[in-house]
């Protein structure tokens, strides 16, 4: 039985939509810019400070920023930042608050990763650029009074697809980099034809046809959705890092971020899944306004602090 609209994320769906995809009558770009102007908050969380640079990937340079929180230590953990947008648009800048308030709440180090965008860099391309910048900070974050020892990644929507995939990928290669995964409603089956899908795949922000658009923007050809870095719910499940998986009740990625959770416990991984009721896809981004999202993140925060 589901609960009803939280009165917060109603008065929120009023307000605001993601912009109609009619490629016939608006370009990338636009399309962009409409976008990203719904995560970009003006008012900024304080943070002890932050540092914008460029690191060279195996495809060319990787812009990142990293976060310092107001608490000091002499050496931070790390949680390294995959945004969401449909791998289409979002940038560093409109997961900026995030990624403040995260560093904040956790006392950590956040490392948001600018990774390139489809469809001018189809998949597999943001996977290997966000790959290249865990393994670049593995190598590099001594320096930078990071402790290497203590990396988690997470992202939300598409950055916790990528966020997955890597930890896939960091276990296929025996690197074992990556010590946490925080999946927020990540998108683990770019196939995915479940119940939450449609139910919810119209008039909660995350709509079905969005959801086409991005896959066939992020896709040279349909065989690639099947490939388990695209789909990380098809790949080989077993000693993967701990997860905590946030899923949003009226959100169509809903039933898919669950069935992983489930699938990780299954082969014998340690993964801990929560349902916020009464919220839709991204409602982390709206934290200011929607009491839950800053919930949410208090709840990662204080479970990344507890384990690393």
């Amino acid at each position: 039985m589901f609960m009803p609209l939280d009165p917060q994320i109603k008065e929120m769906l009023n307000k605001i939509s993601l912009p109609k995809i009619d490629l016939s009558k608006i370009s990338i770009e636009d399309f962009r810019k409409s976008s990203n102007q719904l995560f970009n908050d003006p008012i900024q969380e304080p943070i002890g400070k932050t540092q914008d640079m460029e690191i060279n990937g195996s495809n060319g340079k990787i812009r990142i920023r990293i976060y310092f929180p107001t608490e000091y230590k002499k050496k931070y953990p790390i949680i390294m930042y995959y945004h969401g947008g449909g791998f289409v648009f979002g940038n560093i800048e409109t997961h900026d608050n995030i990624c403040r308030l995260l560093s904040n709440m956790s006392g950590f180090a956040v490392i948001s990763v600018d990774y390139r965008l489809a469809p001018e860099y189809k998949f597999p391309t943001a996977v290997i650029d966000s790959y290249d910048a865990v393994r670049w900070v593995a190598d590099n974050g001594d320096k930078l009074d990071l402790d290497t020892s203590k990396i988690a990644v997470a992202g939300d929507s598409a950055g916790g697809n990528i966020s997955a995939s890597i930890s896939l990928m960091d276990r296929d290669k025996g690197e074992n980099i990556i010590k946490y995964q925080a999946l927020i409603y990540p998108a683990t089956n770019m196939v995915d034809n479940s119940p939450s899908i449609n139910e919810f795949g119209e008039g909660y922000f995350l709509t079905y046809e969005l959801m086409r658009f991005f896959g066939l923007s992020y896709f040279k050809e349909a065989k690639d959705a099947l490939n388990p870095y695209a789909s990380p719910i098809f790949g080989n499940l077993d000693k993967l890092p701990p997860s905590i998986v946030i899923t949003a009740e009226y959100d169509p990625l809903r039933d898919q971020g669950e069935l992983y959770s489930y699938l990780l416990r299954k082969n014998g991984n340690i993964s801990t899944c929560t349902r916020y009721k009464g919220m839709i896809h991204g409602f982390l981004s709206f934290y200011r306004y929607v009491d839950a999202g800053k919930d949410a993140m208090a709840q990662i925060a204080g479970v990344l602090r507890y384990k690393l």
